[in-house]
């Protein structure tokens, strides 16, 4: 049985935010255990290790904070090993590599200067000989890539570009365009995302064909013509089709689909997605994401070459016992790909890397042929029931809209509360709010279908094309979210009016 206190990725990665955030200005970092018990109570502390080293990079790094806590979680030797592979690494930033001699001089008791000090570079020297095979391994391992995008995210604007032209002077096709498409998708708006645009037009390579091509479904106008005019200068180059599933297919071979998975959305709009390969050899390529229908991708966490177990015991922390439905992967690939529309140019770097694992999957068609059908009192009620709908409240801090209609909540009469629910429905749910809402819906009636639940599908896609009790479902939200907002503050007697005037036995 799972530790009730075992923490996804995506949590353990908020800890450790708040954990500096808390303790920002402070030294006598033993003398606040307190802020540390949820890390502490972590059996498997191998994903901490990972977003720890990653903060070696950040702008803003607290280097006393993150060696204390690297030395409270992570095993000397193993934490030795780690620093001497970020000193060895020639694409590891000056900040990096100064953070880890400083570490390990404190823990490596064979430790020298002069061992270390071939590996410390000139500023200036960004790219080293052994970057090729940086870009080789990068074709197979999104993590390497990861590794790449990390250490450029910690540059300043002008060090990025000169490192990105370092690149495109010394090397061309498929390994540099596996390194920059990923800096185009997720920084198109950023000078460095437009050098890398541009690198790109020049690399004679498919993968930048198709990554171009792709991005004019989703990318700013701003930039169309700058990337058909790139799209140009490929095809001048030889380049005239997208071939990249041929490329991915044979990158791909040794490795078949393991485990897809995706919530309900719930109040928020938040699904949590789980797609998975697994190799000849039993090993997995594991990755998370979480996207919303206001923002599409909205996260992403992978690892590379885990266990089946620990990849189930992942995907069990990571659901919580919240219902997850199979999928096939070509069905989860177009939910994927309208997400990535709504990201437009903003889509996370991890994810933009870690995508390439569906890159030999033809997405699905994803259509329903229901017939609109009037749905009774019983089969509304049935709507309001599904577990995903659990989910379906606001939270206090939903929207500027949703806290201006508690502010008035509180200022009148339970008696009241169903008159100023109708009174205001349309000011929190205004058009372009319940639109999301209704598409939701149909989210779900396409959900219902994969998980062959054909009645509750029916249903759901009946009440996607019925206004009028759209409008009613959206009265229940706003009196499951009024109740959620009064048991948070502890008001029992309102709790208890609440419940005798809208709780059904």
């Amino acid at each position: 049985m799972m530790n009730e206190f075992e923490l996804n990725p995506f949590e353990i990665k908020a800890e450790i935010a708040r954990i500096f955030e808390e303790l920002k200005g402070v030294s006598d970092f033993e003398n606040f255990e307190v802020h540390y018990r949820m890390l502490d109570a972590q059996e498997d502390k191998s994903i901490i290790i990972k977003l720890l080293l990653k903060e070696i990079n950040s702008k803003q790094l607290n280097a006393p904070l993150l060696k204390f806590l690297l030395l409270r979680y992570c095993d000397t030797k193993e934490l030795s090993e780690k620093l001497w592979s970020i000193i060895k690494n020639s694409m590891a930033s000056n900040q990096a590599k100064i953070f880890a001699l400083d570490l390990l001089r404190d823990i490596d008791t064979n430790w020298s200067y002069e061992e270390c000090e071939q590996y410390l570079d000139n500023p200036d020297e960004l790219v080293e000989s052994d970057t090729k095979k940086i870009l080789d391994n990068a074709l197979a391992d999104p993590e390497v890539q990861i590794d790449f995008l990390d250490f450029l995210s910690s540059l300043s604007e002008d060090d990025k570009i000169t490192l990105l032209r370092s690149l495109g002077n010394d090397y061309s096709k498929d390994e540099l365009a596996n390194m920059l498409v990923p800096v185009f998708l997720s920084m198109s708006d950023t000078p460095a995302g437009k050098e890398a645009l541009d690198i790109l037009g020049n690399s004679k390579s498919q993968l930048a064909y198709h990554a171009l091509n792709s991005s004019l479904d989703f990318i700013d106008e701003s930039l169309v013509s700058t990337v058909k005019k790139n799209l140009s200068i490929l095809k001048l180059a030889g380049i005239r089709e997208d071939n990249s599933h041929l490329f991915y297919k044979k990158l791909l071979k040794n490795s078949k689909p393991y485990k897809f998975c995706i919530t309900y959305p719930d109040g928020h709009g938040y699904q949590a997605i789980i797609i998975s390969r697994i190799t000849q050899n039993g090993k997995v390529q594991f990755v998370a994401i979480v996207i919303d229908d206001y923002h599409g991708i909205k996260d992403c966490f992978g690892f590379n070459n885990i266990t089946k177990f620990e990849c189930n015991t992942i995907v069990e922390r990571f659901y919580r016992g919240q219902r997850a439905l199979d999928l096939e992967p070509s069905v989860l690939k177009s939910i994927l790909i309208k997400a990535e529309k709504l990201s437009k140019h903003q889509m996370p770097y991890e994810y933009v890397c870690w995508r390439n694992l569906l890159a030999d999957i033809e997405p699905a068609t994803i259509k329903l042929n229901y017939r609109v059908t009037q749905l009774s009192d019983k089969d509304f009620y049935n709507i309001l029931t599904y577990d995903f709908t659990d989910y379906w409240f606001l939270n206090s801090t939903y929207s500027d809209e949703f806290e201006e209609f508690l502010r008035g909540i509180e200022k009148i009469e339970t008696d009241n509360f169903e008159e100023y629910i109708e009174n205001n429905l349309e000011k929190v749910f205004y058009p372009e709010e319940s639109r999301i809402w209704t598409e939701r819906i149909l989210n779900c009636a396409i959900l219902k279908h994969y998980a062959k639940e054909e009645k509750a599908a029916q249903n759901l896609y009946s009440l996607y094309n019925d206004k009028k009790l759209i409008r009613e479902l959206f009265k229940n939200i706003l009196r499951k979210s009024i109740y959620e907002y009064f048991y948070a503050k502890e008001d029992i007697a309102k709790v208890k009016q609440i419940e005798d005037m809208w709780v059904k036995e």
